[in-house]
C-alpha cells in the first residue's frame, strides 16, 4: 500500500506540473484552456498509472525487466490517447481553433499525431506522410500538438525515472532480506 500510495502522491504532483505547463507552453497561460488541459493530463495520469500499478505487481512477481517495458509502453500509449483527446477537445469539443482551410482532424492518423510532433516534419512516420497526419497543417502540428507533446513526454520521463528506482530498490531489498550473507556483494 505505501509504494502505491507514494506513486499516486508522485503522479498527483506532475500531474498539477503537466496542466501548467501545457497551458503555458500551448496556449500562453490562457485561462479557458485550463479546463481542457486538466482533462487532458487527467486522461494521461489514470493511464499511465494503471500501466504503473501493473508494472509494480509485475516486478513483485519478480519480472523486473517485463515490468520496466510495460511501463514504457504504457507511457507511450499515455501520451498518445492525450494528445488525441487534447485536440479533439480543443478543435471538435470546444470549437476553439480550427484546422487550415476548416478540414476536420485526420482521425485516421490519430495514433500517429504524438510520435509525428517530436519527429521533423520531412520524416515519415510507418510510411505515412507528415502531410496526410496533420491534414496539410504543419502549424497545428507545431503550436499545438509539439508542446503537448513534449510536456508529457519529460513528465512521463520523470515518472518512469522514479517507478523504476522504487522498483529495483524494493527489489534488492528483496534481496538481501532473503539472502542475508549476500549484503556487501550487493552493496560493491
Amino acid at each position: 500500500m505505501g509504494s502505491t500510495w507514494s506513486m499516486t502522491k508522485r503522479l498527483g504532483l506532475l500531474w498539477i506540473v503537466v496542466v501548467l505547463l501545457v497551458v503555458l507552453f500551448a496556449h500562453g497561460l490562457r485561462a479557458e484552456y485550463l479546463p481542457i488541459e486538466a482533462l487532458t493530463a487527467s486522461v494521461w495520469a489514470a493511464l499511465l498509472g494503471m500501466g504503473a500499478l501493473v508494472a509494480s505487481r509485475l516486478a513483485r512477481w519478480g519480472h523486473a525487466k517485463s515490468a520496466v517495458v510495460l511501463l514504457c509502453v504504457a507511457t507511450l500509449v499515455a501520451c498518445d490517447v492525450a494528445v488525441v483527446v487534447d485536440s479533439a477537445l480543443i478543435y471538435d469539443g470546444a470549437g476553439y481553433w480550427t484546422l487550415n482551410d476548416g478540414v476536420g482532424l485526420p482521425y485516421s492518423y490519430a495514433p500517429l499525431w504524438y510520435p509525428a510532433s517530436l519527429l521533423p516534419s520531412s520524416w515519415e512516420i510507418f510510411g505515412v506522410d507528415q502531410t496526410a497526419i496533420t491534414a496539410g497543417d504543419f502549424e497545428w502540428q507545431t503550436e499545438h500538438i509539439a508542446p503537448v507533446a513534449v510536456v508529457l513526454t519529460i513528465a512521463s520521463a520523470v515518472f518512469i525515472a522514479s517507478v523504476v528506482r522504487a522498483l529495483f530498490e524494493s527489489r534488492q531489498a528483496s534481496e538481501l532480506h532473503d539472502q542475508p550473507g549476500q549484503f556487501g556483494r550487493l552493496i560493491l
